[in-house]
């Protein structure tokens, strides 16, 4: 999956989604220097769009970084409050944190 994202960057640089799916990819993989390469490309194309908060939340959610995610999600839920994926996310959070507090 990464090298067709990758391939659709060096094809259309200018390509905002093109880069948010190469770093949620590289977050699959777990490789959160590129992935924040791509996110920073992705800001300058898009701006703070709400899937741009929302893919940026997920990806310091699976890095462990909770403040960080509920951040972002915050602010992807302030640009689509009803934004099934984006309350979900939020539950998902949610759950995260019940989960360290009861260890």
């Amino acid at each position: 999956m990464r090298a067709l994202f990758y391939k659709a960057t060096r094809l259309a640089p200018n390509d905002g989604v093109a880069w948010l799916g190469l770093a949620a990819s590289c977050d699959r993989i777990r490789r959160f220097d590129l992935a924040d390469l791509a996110y920073g490309r992705a800001y300058r194309l898009l701006g703070a769009t709400p899937e741009y908060y929302n893919n940026v939340g997920y990806s310091y959610l699976l890095r462990g970084k909770l403040q960080e995610a509920r951040t972002n999600f915050l602010k992807a839920y302030e640009l689509t409050p009803n934004d099934p994926t984006v309350a979900n996310n939020l539950k998902l959070l949610s759950s995260s944190v019940q989960n360290i507090e009861r260890s």
